[in-house]
């Protein structure tokens, strides 16, 4: 798999460059039958922009355009998504964006990721629902790393029907295997504001896209 490089480089070009670079290498060049679908990506700041992933029978597009039609949308500051490439910031939720938009192909990943490609067939019952969900990862290398995933085609909300925060030392455990995640919710250490259905809602669909 292609190597992300040492030092940063621009929102652009790994967006229409490394990604697709990655992808191609990931099928190995072949057409997955039977796979459409759109994933939306906002980087908000300088340097960032709007780009849609168009995947159409197996085939990789990447356009700089509207992602209104998009199955899923990830919205994110240009600071925290440089933050998850090249500085080890995000955790577990840097990485598995990472996966779903490159295919578990960032150098950086663990090889156990890098091994697991997602299913972009699986990722298609989100275009059922519909909603803004908030991650914080609190206390992230000394300040709060978050991103913001859209829900199904649309606008994006301007404010978030869920917020799922929790702090950067437990989801570095939950990674590890030391603390299940599901006990780390029941004793309040994964808190969640506003749309619990459609947080669970979410989590349903990408663990089935990442298994």
């Amino acid at each position: 798999m292609p190597e992300l490089p040492a030092a940063p480089i621009t929102a652009c070009r790994f967006l229409e460059d490394f990604v697709p670079g990655a992808f191609a290498e990931l099928t190995g060049g072949r057409r997955l039958p039977g796979t459409d679908l759109e994933l939306g990506f906002v980087l908000l700041g300088e340097g960032g922009g709007e780009w849609v992933y168009r995947v159409r029978d197996g085939a990789l597009e990447v356009v700089r355009a509207g992602r209104n039609d998009a199955t899923l949308t990830v919205i994110q500051s240009v600071d925290d998504w440089r933050g998850a490439l090249w500085e080890g910031r995000g955790g577990i939720f840097g990485r598995t964006v990472t996966s779903l938009l490159s295919g578990a192909a960032v150098g950086r990943l663990s090889e156990a990721a890098r091994e697991r490609a997602p299913s972009f067939e699986a990722l298609e019952p989100i275009r059922a629902l519909e909603g803004l969900v908030r991650v914080v990862l609190a206390g992230d290398l000394g300040g709060d790393w978050s991103l913001e995933i859209k829900l199904g085609p649309g606008a994006i909300p301007d404010e978030p029907s869920a917020t799922l925060t929790i702090e950067a030392e437990d989801a570095a455990a939950i990674e590890r295997g030391e603390l299940d995640a599901l006990q780390a919710f029941m004793a309040g250490r994964i808190e969640v504001m506003g749309d619990m259905t459609l947080v669970l809602q979410m989590q349903a669909v990408l663990m089935q896209a990442l298994r």
